[in-house]
C-alpha cells in the first residue's frame, strides 16, 4: 500500500557553524511538522537556496561567510522575500541595530529558548506563504487579463467563425482561472490555523464578492445547460462539467 506523505508546515534552511546547534534545532523543527536542511556556512546556503525554494533561513550572525550579513543582504537576490530568523551566541548592539534595517523577522540570542523559535518560526514561514500566495494571485490575474485581450482581439476581427471560437475560449480560460483562484484562497484559509480559526473562516466565507461569483456561476451552469439543445458541442458540455466541479469545490471550501 503507498504511503501518503504527511504535508510540511514549511521548508526551512538552518545556517549555522555550531553542528549541536545545527542539528538538535532541526531535528526538532521537524518533529514539529517543518522539513528543513541544514549548512555550516553562508556560501553553502547560497548554494542551497538557489537551487530550492524556502520559506524561511534561520541563520547564524557569526557563522564563516556572513560577519557583516553578507548572506542577509544577498538573499534578496536570490528568492525575494525569503523570511529570515538571526540567531548568535555572541549578542552586540551594533548587529542588533543592523538586522533592524534588514529584512528580518525575529533576532535571537543563544542559549534560544525553544517554545519562542517556534513560535517566530511559525510566523515566519505563514508571512513568506502569504506572500507567495499573493503573488500567485496576481499573477494568475495579470494573465488573465492578457488572455481576455486576445479574445477581445478575436472578435474585434469581425471573422464570421468568430463566435463559437471566443466563446469556447472564454470558458476554458476563465473556468480554469477562477480554479485557480480559488486554490489560492484555499492556500490562504489554511494560514489562519491556530489564528482563531472558526471565526475568521466564517468572516471570509461571507464575502459578498465571493457570493456574486458563486451565483453568477450558477447562472453560467444554468445557462449552458437550457442551451445544450441549440448548441450540440462536446467542448460546452465538457466546459459544463469543468464549471459544476467547480462550484462543488467552492461550497467545500
Amino acid at each position: 500500500m503507498k504511503k501518503h506523505r504527511k504535508k510540511t508546515l514549511g521548508k526551512i534552511i538552518i545556517a549555522d557553524d555550531e553542528q549541536t546547534f545545527l542539528m538538535a534545532t532541526a531535528q526538532l523543527l521537524r518533529n514539529e511538522g517543518f522539513e528543513c536542511d541544514c549548512v555550516q556556512d553562508a556560501a553553502e546556503a547560497i548554494k542551497k537556496i538557489t537551487d530550492k525554494q524556502y520559506n524561511l533561513i534561520i541563520a547564524d550572525i557569526k557563522m564563516q561567510g556572513n560577519a557583516n550579513l553578507e548572506l542577509v543582504k544577498h538573499l534578496s537576490q536570490i528568492q525575494n522575500q525569503i523570511s529570515i530568523i538571526l540567531v548568535t551566541g555572541y549578542p552586540s548592539q551594533q548587529t542588533a541595530i543592523d538586522s533592524v534595517g534588514l529584512p528580518v523577522s525575529a533576532y535571537l540570542t543563544k542559549p534560544i529558548d525553544f517554545a519562542e523559535l517556534l513560535q517566530k518560526t511559525k510566523t515566519a514561514v505563514k508571512v513568506n506563504q502569504l506572500y507567495k500566495t499573493i503573488a500567485a494571485t496576481r499573477n494568475n490575474l495579470k494573465l488573465w487579463i492578457e488572455q481576455l485581450q486576445a479574445i477581445e482581439l478575436t472578435i474585434q476581427g469581425g471573422k464570421s467563425n468568430c463566435f463559437d471560437e471566443a466563446l469556447k475560449s472564454f470558458l476554458e480560460i476563465t473556468t480554469m482561472k477562477i480554479d485557480d483562484t480559488f486554490n489560492c484562497i484555499r492556500s490562504a484559509i489554511n494560514l489562519l490555523d491556530g489564528i482563531d480559526q472558526k471565526t475568521q473562516i466564517c468572516e471570509v466565507m461571507k464575502c459578498q464578492k465571493l457570493d456574486e461569483l458563486t451565483e453568477g456561476l450558477e447562472q453560467t451552469v444554468a445557462g449552458l445547460t437550457n442551451s445544450r439543445e441549440l448548441y450540440r458541442s462536446r467542448q460546452l458540455a465538457v466546459i459544463r462539467a469543468k464549471l459544476e466541479k467547480l462550484l462543488h469545490n467552492i461550497h467545500k471550501i
